[in-house]
């Protein structure tokens, strides 16, 4: 069954094979086969070989020439976006590392989370008061535009003690994100600079841009490329004077 299988991939080849050359060579099967005109065969093949070589050698300069613009377009958009990535991260810093959490109050490295509001440190005042009567804890979170919260701890739940030490660790985290952010300001800055400087980095694109120019415009003004054609219309010629067919 294999064997029969081949044959057939075989005898489908030879078909193929025979009818593109009838094709390639019009006329005939004796213009396409017989030696006697092998000569007008070859002459035709090698013409359409130089349009074909000077065709492949045009567009693969192009070809390369329009491949540094896109890498230095993207090279480009990289860095852009590599200094935009990096600035949003220093103007929107995530809520970080969980640190702790007491009753409805749960604090994190940039954020205190209040149940399910979220309120930055920065800037953040903490204070603490106790009203010793009613056995009862205040913690007052005041944000930088004066608004107010207030979180209220029964005492039997949890202890004076324990209120007073999570206020103060609310507070000192609110100490250090003050002291970062004047710090990340500063990068910012900085990363403000390099962002302006990444968009105006043009120049390697514009040099690739005029290579590319100067890559078409040489062989639109190249006559190599011309000629091949004008004698490959020539032996074109030649073959249909000789068989009545005019080869593609």
């Amino acid at each position: 069954m294999i064997a029969i299988w081949w044959v057939i991939v075989v005898m489908a080849l030879g078909v193929w094979w025979t009818v593109w050359r009838l094709v390639r060579y019009p006329g005939g099967w004796a213009y396409a086969f017989h030696e006697e005109h092998r000569e007008a065969r070859m002459t035709l093949e090698d013409a359409r070989g130089v349009v074909r070589e000077l065709q492949k050698s045009a567009r693969r300069e192009k070809w390369q020439a329009l491949a540094g613009v896109k890498r230095a377009e993207r090279a480009y958009r990289r860095r852009v976006r590599q200094v935009e990535s990096e600035l949003e991260r220093l103007r929107t810093p995530h809520r970080g590392e969980r640190i702790g959490q007491l009753g409805r109050i749960t604090l994190y490295e940039h954020t205190v989370l209040i149940f399910d509001d979220e309120v930055p440190l920065a800037g953040l005042h903490v204070r603490f008061d106790l009203s010793r009567s009613a056995h009862v804890s205040y913690v007052y979170l005041t944000q930088p535009d004066g608004r107010e919260r207030m979180e209220r701890y029964d005492g039997k739940e949890f202890p004076e003690e324990t209120v007073r030490r999570f206020s103060v660790q609310v507070q000192n985290a609110a100490v250090t994100v003050n002291r970062l952010q004047e710090r990340r300001a500063g990068e910012i800055r900085v990363r403000e600079a390099e962002l302006r400087e990444a968009r105006k980095a043009t120049e390697p694109i514009e040099l690739a841009q005029e290579r590319l120019e100067r890559t078409r415009a040489r062989h639109d003004a190249d006559v190599k490329l011309p000629q091949a054609r004008a004698a490959l219309d020539d032996a074109r010629n030649v073959w249909q004077g000789l068989t009545g067919h005019r080869p593609l």
